[in-house]
């Protein structure tokens, strides 16, 4: 028998889903109206950009690299390389390679790089601040690797982003996609992203799953998830044959 908290839980999910569009009755939310994301979701990570410290202390790139180390890379895997960071935020996670090409797509870059001192998005080679649904033509084909940590939750548009990311690797590239796996969306997080929903995405995109995990391991402690819902969902894809 269905409990009343459950019951509860469907209620919100299902009133959340009315006030956006390109919705599913059943299952996950995998794209919402921009205009509604800009109008909460961006400026609500701008406001928590803007007032977080965290991210201007050495302890963000020392987690930054028990996070990379623990998903198998390497400082030097790319040296020489092109590297995508889509919606890198306030502060480069990708300088973790040392000596790549660093691009990012950044919706936010523009105002991180006015208004946040200590943003370091001008030490990336290209700075492109338009969402990550709308596609750099100029990249297309060049990325060695695509990485993308705690922000596809975040987004409008899944489906299309994938599309776009498919795009920009290289025949040999690979993209790394981790974000937070969690039922319920809110105004910070749009998007509720599963195993069940990504996996037809990512083969309509073209991109073949070659690696899946849960969790981040003791990369952060313990705590699996960046902040919402039980685990992360962390992906390597390469282009399909």
């Amino acid at each position: 028998m269905t409990n009343l908290r459950t019951v509860a839980r469907r209620l919100k999910r299902g009133l959340y889903r009315i006030q956006h569009r390109n919705r599913p009755v059943d299952g996950d939310i995998t794209a919402v109206s921009r205009d509604e994301w800009e109008k909460r979701a961006q400026e609500g990570e701008f406001r928590f950009h803007k007032r977080d410290r965290w991210r201007q202390t050495d302890d963000f790139m020392v987690q930054t690299d028990r996070v990379f180390r623990h998903f198998g890379f390497n400082p030097n895997d790319y040296a020489g390389k092109t590297v995508v960071d889509v919606g890198a935020g306030s502060k480069l996670r990708t300088k973790f390679f040392e000596d790549a090409r660093l691009v990012v797509i950044e919706p936010l870059g523009d105002r991180f790089l006015a208004e946040i001192k200590g943003c370091d998005l001008k030490d990336a080679a290209e700075v492109h601040s338009r969402p990550a649904e709308q596609l750099v033509e100029t990249l297309v084909g060049n990325a060695d690797l695509v990485v993308s940590i705690n922000v596809l939750d975040h987004c409008f548009d899944f489906p299309q982003i994938v599309k776009n990311i498919r795009q920009y690797l290289k025949p040999d590239g690979v993209a790394f996609l981790s974000f937070d796996m969690h039922a319920e969306a809110d105004s910070m997080h749009p998007l509720t992203l599963t195993e069940e929903s990504c996996s037809p995405i990512f083969a309509e995109a073209g991109l073949a799953i070659e690696k899946v995990t849960t969790g981040m391991g003791d990369a952060l402690g313990g705590v699996q998830t960046y902040g919402h819902g039980p685990f992360t969902l962390n992906y390597w894809l390469r282009p399909a044959l």
